[in-house]
């Protein structure tokens, strides 16, 4: 039975804040969202943070674990690449888009897919701040902006040891934190993590469990007094992630396709087959960063070097035939960024922060695509071909930023800020066609590719600059000692760049490709009020944001997607947080979002098949395959979801006893981008739960933890299995869907020292 949160948190939370509980006082969180310690809530935007020491006691590995229990922040897996959206703002399945969700670990910019599988470990917290960020946070935080603060070597010596293991899924998790002084001036921290897991779906065509984890992570820090008023901080990261099958499973059949592939287990049962999937990822992170206090004055300095290799071995085709089995991808990035910045001291009229930041990176990316020997019928001909596609990008940035806060008046406040950037990036893209070991040879084959599947052999390069200037205007008003109410209006850009995954070439008239596309815009209003006493806190804020020039990639009615400039759409709705301290032993937290997303233009987005969803809008083009989105919404964007949580604290003799209790609710959505019904996620109320025995001053911890206890069944994306409407001349089709884990029991036990 699903439960919904929709009146369940608001009533909860109204109830809570009206208690009669002046003699508890609830913590104040402290973020750096303004890259400057505050309040909570003094900070007039829509924020989350979340504390290091909650997502450990959650057993929370990485941000896709954190997004169901964030509203209006959506991370997942597609085939092809992962995805962070925020209120249905998503960067789409192209190697070649930077994220639409900046993300920072430690003030240096994350901002390809593939890094958000980093681990979690041993972080103060994580800032989730929705709508654009494009002052402090740079350009292409156009949805929103996630910030990790990890802990810094301490002054005096610490440590810990934690270990969880997880009984179904065979989870197994080993963290270990020194820390301490290792001179007068000098202190450091070392932190290693070592996770594997076995998986929890059935892969019998190669008799193993899926998806199953290897990894490694290993964090060293240093922090040097190196005068009276400078600290030099350094910190080097290396992280292996190895990774066997994904959480996919084949699905919901329609028409003729379990006729025309009777072999293929279409049933929800935690079972598929199919060849497989490998990947194996490398990253490497150096960061110095270097703090000068002069005259009040802080001077800041951040110098990073990230870098990332990545290869994969798919079979695209998602079934145990062999179709496309031999599919081979790789990425291997890096990156070099230098921020300096001042902020001025504290002051009754004027506080700022300014700063001039450069990058500088370098993307190289490809796939090789292999026709297998089971293709059906006239397609035999082109077994053992084959084409292979390669891509670099280099792009430069710099930009200028500041941002002035004038208190007006006790009460009043105007926060005035802008980034000026200015990108440049240079674009190759290859793509050749091998026929070689076919029956009908290399020139026959090229053109059944052509003609057939719309895949031309070409050599495409470009170069391209871009210059944006993002103002932002808020003004705070501090209407009692409880209640601040704040209005903001920002524009934010996303860069443009080159299509890593056309087939095609622009202005080819047999089937028109994509290589350069633009930036896209948006323009964000947002009203809200935040209110706090001793033992309670609740904030509250409504929004608009009109998106333009969106980056979408558009189905080619073939085999491939071209990226377009070509949608319009505005996100609006409501952001509800709240938490109390009800007595000494009692807390209660709680969020609630509404969100509506409408596509104001969008003509040329990809038909879902006729077979599921047949009422759809053709686009105006005319072209097959094609349809008109426009007044609809985006998938992945539930109009409500939510969360509560409760803890309960009994103490005892030698410590005390937790009791925790989590309710993440959202409303259906779909899980692909064409709204096809057959993609559909009901609503669902995921629950989880934790009992955990503590010792006296937190020394040592146990915890039994459960996960999804009610077991949901939740599909994160879904989209039609590759060439099944081809290979039944379209008159069936079939799904994948990744899933959200099943319920999981783990046990966790840590030791500090």
């Amino acid at each position: 039975m699903k439960t919904p949160l929709k009146p369940l948190c608001l009533a909860v939370l109204a109830s809570a804040l009206s208690a009669q509980v002046g003699a508890v006082t609830l913590e104040e969180v402290v973020v750096t969202a303004q890259k400057r310690a505050q309040g909570l809530q003094d900070v007039p935007i829509s924020i989350n943070a979340v504390a290091g020491e909650k997502l450990s006691q959650a057993g929370i590995e990485d941000l896709q674990d954190l997004s169901g229990s964030i509203p209006n922040l959506q991370i997942t897996q597609t085939g092809v690449t992962n995805q962070i959206g925020m209120r249905g703002i998503f960067s789409g399945a192209n190697k070649g888009f930077e994220q639409s969700v900046a993300m920072y670990v430690d003030d240096v910019y994350y901002g390809r897919g593939q890094l958000i599988q980093l681990p979690l470990v041993d972080i103060t917290r994580i800032e989730v701040l929705r709508g654009p960020q494009p002052t402090l946070f740079g350009k292409n935080a156009i949805a929103g902006a996630i910030s990790v603060v990890s802990n810094e070597p301490s002054e005096e010596f610490e440590g810990s040891i934690s270990a969880f293991y997880e009984f179904e899924h065979k989870e197994r998790k080993i963290n270990a934190v020194l820390s301490g002084p290792l001179s007068d001036t000098l202190r450091g921290r070392l932190v290693l993590n070592k996770r594997d897991m076995d998986g929890w779906i059935e892969n019998t065509h190669l008799d193993r469990d899926e998806p199953q984890a290897d990894h490694h992570y290993v964090r060293g820090a240093l922090a040097w007094d190196a005068g009276e008023n400078t600290t030099v901080k350094l910190k080097l990261e290396q992280a292996q992630f190895d990774n066997l099958g994904r959480a996919m499973e084949n699905r919901n059949p329609v028409g003729s396709y379990s006729l025309v592939f009777p072999d293929v287990d279409v049933k929800e049962d935690w079972r598929r087959q199919d060849g497989g999937y490998e990947s194996e990822n490398e990253v490497e992170t150096a960061v110095v960063r270097v703090e000068h206090e002069l005259n009040e004055f802080t001077l800041t300095s951040v110098t990073a070097y990230l870098g990332y290799d990545t290869t994969e071995q798919v079979d695209v085709d998602y079934i145990a035939r062999n179709i496309l089995d031999k599919t081979s991808q790789f990425e291997e990035f890096e990156q070099f960024s230098q921020e300096l910045r001042i902020s001025s001291p504290a002051s009754d009229t004027l506080d700022y922060i300014a700063g001039i930041y450069y990058q500088d990176n370098e993307l190289k990316a490809g796939d090789n695509i292999e026709f297998g020997p089971d293709l059906p019928g006239a397609l035999a001909a082109i077994k053992g071909g084959a084409w292979d596609r390669d891509f670099v990008q280099d792009a430069k940035v710099w930009s200028v930023f500041a941002q002035f806060d004038w208190h007006i008046s006790e009460a009043l406040n105007l926060t005035l800020g802008a980034r000026y950037t200015d990108e440049s990036k240079d674009g190759w893209r290859r793509l050749s066609l091998d026929g070689s070991n076919t029956v009908v040879g290399d020139a026959m084959y090229t053109g059944i590719m052509a003609g057939g599947f719309g895949v031309f052999a070409h050599d495409l390069r470009g170069s391209r600059s871009e210059k944006q200037f993002s103002p932002l205007l808020n003004l705070q008003y501090n209407a009692s000692d409880d209640l601040m109410l704040y209005l903001s209006y920002t524009q934010g850009s996303k860069a443009g760049g080159y299509d890593l995954r056309s087939n095609s070439f622009p202005g080819n008239a047999a089937a028109p490709g994509a290589f350069e596309f633009e930036d896209e815009q948006a323009e964000s209003y947002e009203l809200g009020a935040k209110w706090r006493m001793n033992n309670a806190e609740l904030n509250l804020s409504a929004y608009r944001t009109e998106y333009e020039d969106l980056q979408v990639t558009t189905f080619d009615g073939r085999l491939g997607f071209n990226v377009q400039n070509a949608a319009e759409a505005v996100v609006q709705g409501l952001e509800l947080d709240g938490r109390i301290q009800v007595s000494e032993n009692l807390y209660i937290s709680g969020a609630l979002a509404y969100l509506d997303f409408e596509y104001k233009d969008y003509d040329v987005a990809q038909c879902a098949p006729l077979l599921t969803t047949p009422n759809q809008v053709l686009s105006s083009t005319g072209l097959p395959g094609l349809c008109n989105l426009s007044g609809r919404t985006n998938s992945h964007a539930p109009e409500l979801s939510g969360n509560l949580n409760f803890e309960y604290i009994v103490p005892l003799d030698f410590g005390e006893l937790r009791f925790g209790l989590t309710a993440n609710y959202s409303d259906e959505y779909y899980g692909t981008s064409t709204l096809d019904e057959g993609t559909k996620q009901d609503a669902y109320t995921k629950w989880g739960a934790r009992i955990a025995l503590v010792g006296l001053d937190k020394q040592w911890e146990v915890a039994l933890i459960g996960d999804n206890i009610t077991d949901e069944r939740i599909i994160s994306q879904s989209t039609p299995l590759p060439l099944s409407e081809t290979l039944t001349g379209r008159t069936g089709v079939a799904y994948y869907g990744i899933y959200e884990r099943p319920r999981n029991i783990a046990l966790q036990f840590s030791y500090n020292f």
